[in-house]
């Protein structure tokens, strides 16, 4: 579309220089006409205004240096016709930016946006009962009578360390088995031969109802300076011993000078041996469950299988076993898979209790 604008506009400039050309002195009445002429042909709302952020308002009748001259020297009769040379120099209006917020207050206002953005301390519950896991059940495993043999003595040794060994003592294998044990850092105890019921010999080493306290004292001490690293005791056989109160008391005044350990073997249910270590302050703790009194593999399982189940029942149990061929492939291949069984295998150590512990409870 040809815009009509434009062409007047350059019709009227071609006009302005022509009569400039043949007398300068013409344009600024003529000029002043036409651009009247003009803005009544545009119209009022075309005036050339700049807005005041860009530059002063353009008065459309200076179009030359001379003519703003002679306007500049004539009193101005309207404020809207500001001159390009005014005295001050124009100055863009600039839109003021907000005052910067006081730091203090700035932080302020951060912070609470942080604390309201940030979850609250909590202090914790205290922990109930209910919240404690339960320990899991542990079980100890103790083989007795290792020293006649060379192949009980391999054999035992082959078993996991927490696996503690008794040793016979003056037996042909007694001094290689404690100190292959103590190699290996695993609990060994002197397996002392007690007196039974049944009249059946001791061997080497025995310990007998009929002996004074001097002798029984004598023997036992000479038992334990036969092994080295032994760190406790317990009976064999013992059913008639055990039953005896000084004996026993005898024997736990030797093991408390050495600070050694008691196990009862509890070979009679009359057994006054854990009770009479824990009045001397002896560490201690018996026998739950014997694993091979019947040499078969079903009949070791039925015994593990009790183990298992007491130790569950009460949090832990002990069992005695022999080194039998049987015993030994038995516990070789059960003790590999513990974890299935939901059991933990541990140290001897681990199950005494102290009679400082007994009253506690």
């Amino acid at each position: 579309m040809v815009n009509f604008k434009n062409i007047l506009s350059v019709l009227v400039c071609s006009w302005g220089l022509s009569v400039w050309a043949n007398d300068p002195s013409e344009l600024v009445v003529e000029d002043a006409v036409s651009v009247e002429s003009l803005q009544e042909t545009l119209g009022a709302e075309e005036s050339i205004i700049l807005p005041e952020h860009l530059g002063p308002v353009i008065n459309t009748n200076v179009l030359a240096e001379g003519v703003a001259e002679e306007v500049d020297s004539s009193p101005a009769t309207d404020d809207s016709a500001i001159l390009l040379d005014a005295g001050e120099p124009w100055v863009p209006a600039i839109v003021p930016f907000l005052d910067a917020p006081d730091r203090g207050e700035e932080k302020a206002v951060l912070e609470d946006s942080e604390s309201k953005s940030l979850p609250k301390a909590s202090t914790p519950s205290k922990m109930l009962a209910v919240d404690v896991h339960p320990k899991m059940p542990r079980i100890a495993i103790l083989i007795d009578d290792l020293g006649y043999n060379r192949h009980g003595m391999d054999s035992s040794l082959l078993l996991p360390t927490e696996v503690a060994l008794a040793i016979l003592p003056s037996t042909p294998f007694a001094m290689q088995t404690a100190t292959s044990a103590q190699k290996q850092k695993r609990i060994t105890l002197l397996h002392a031969p007690m007196e039974n019921q049944r009249e059946l010999k001791l061997g080497p080493g025995g310990l007998y109802a009929k002996m004074t306290e001097e002798e029984l004292k004598a023997t036992l001490s000479k038992d334990l300076d036969g092994l080295p690293g032994i760190q406790g005791v317990n009976n064999h056989m013992g059913s008639l011993l055990t039953t005896k109160a000084d004996s026993m008391a005898w024997v736990m005044e030797t093991l408390k000078s050495r600070s050694l350990f008691f196990i009862d073997s509890l070979t009679s249910p009359k057994s006054v041996a854990k009770k009479t270590a824990q009045e001397y302050g002896l560490a201690t703790v018996s026998r739950d469950v014997f694993l091979d009194n019947i040499r078969t593999e079903a009949a070791i399982d039925k015994q593990f299988t009790r183990l298992l189940k007491l130790a569950r029942k009460h949090g832990s149990a002990l069992a005695i076993g022999h080194p039998y061929p049987e015993t030994m492939s038995y516990l070789k291949k059960r003790l590999s898979h513990l974890e299935h069984d939901g059991v933990l295998l541990v140290p001897l150590s681990s199950l005494l209790v102290s009679s400082k512990d007994t009253a506690d409870n």
